[in-house]
This record gives structure tokens, sequence and C-alpha cells, in this order.
């Protein structure tokens, strides 16, 4: 990945750091998580990158996002306590969409029975899944 990078409900900055490890194109990386201690526990997690990491505590389904990127990669939440709410996952493909610059790239990993497609065909230009195994699936999308 190039240029500005952001990871939603970024937890304790697993996806970030990856992202990060493997992209020495990022100019920004910018982390988004609503659980204050997981974010406290991702500033310690990202290494070394390219750009100097940012970290946001805010509730991305009911705040706005300020900044437009170029990528974006989630995995986001799809439950409170123990029932499932797909819908959490749904709010945050269009939180997506609105924070991605023009052509921009959403990266998102979801359990294989979570129903996505239909919300990335009718928010995205294209979008495909890109990989998949006995419980995840993850998908591509651009803006």
């Amino acid at each position: 990945l190039r240029g500005s990078v952001a990871d939603f409900c970024a937890g304790w900055g697993y996806v970030a750091a990856e992202v990060a490890a493997r992209s020495p194109g990022i100019s920004a990386l910018d982390l988004y998580e609503a659980d204050f201690d997981a974010l406290e526990a991702a500033k310690g997690n990202i290494g070394n990158t390219a750009a100097e990491p940012k970290f946001f505590w805010i509730d991305l389904l009911s705040e706005p996002v300020e900044r437009r990127y170029d990528a974006i990669a989630m995995n986001p939440p799809f439950h409170r306590s123990r029932a499932a709410e797909p819908e959490i996952g749904v709010g945050m493909i269009r939180t997506a969409v609105k924070a991605l610059k023009p052509g921009g790239r959403l990266f998102m990993v979801a359990n294989r029975q979570l129903p996505y497609e239909p919300v990335l065909a009718a928010a995205f230009s294209s979008h495909a899944e890109i990989a998949r195994d006995g419980m995840f699936k993850v998908f591509a999308a651009r803006r």
C-alpha cells in the first residue's frame, strides 16, 4: 500500500502493524478504535513505520472521520456481547467509503457467514473476495 492509510476498528493494532511492516510506501498511518484500552495497547504494538502513526479514540459509527485516505484496512466487529449484529460491519463499510479518496481502496476481513457482498457492491465501484479460509474471507474494494 502507498500514501495515507487507516486501520478502522484497529483493536490492539495487529492489522496496522502488518500493513506497516509490508508497505514502505505509506506516508501516513492512522489507527481508529472505540475501545480506549485496545487503542493504548496498539500504541505499544506498532513497530517502526515509514510514517509516524496517529491514534484516534472515536466510535466510527457515530463520529465523523475528518481525514481522507488512499487505503483503509479493517476487521470490524460483528457482535455486541453475544448477539451477532452484522449491521456494525455494514455501518463500517459505509463509513469507510466516505473516508476514502476517489479511487481509494478498502481491504476488509470478515467472518465467512457475514453477508457483506451486497453492501460492498452498492457502495464501491468494484469489489472482490481476494482470500478465504475455513473461517474468514478478505475483500478488496475500490471507491
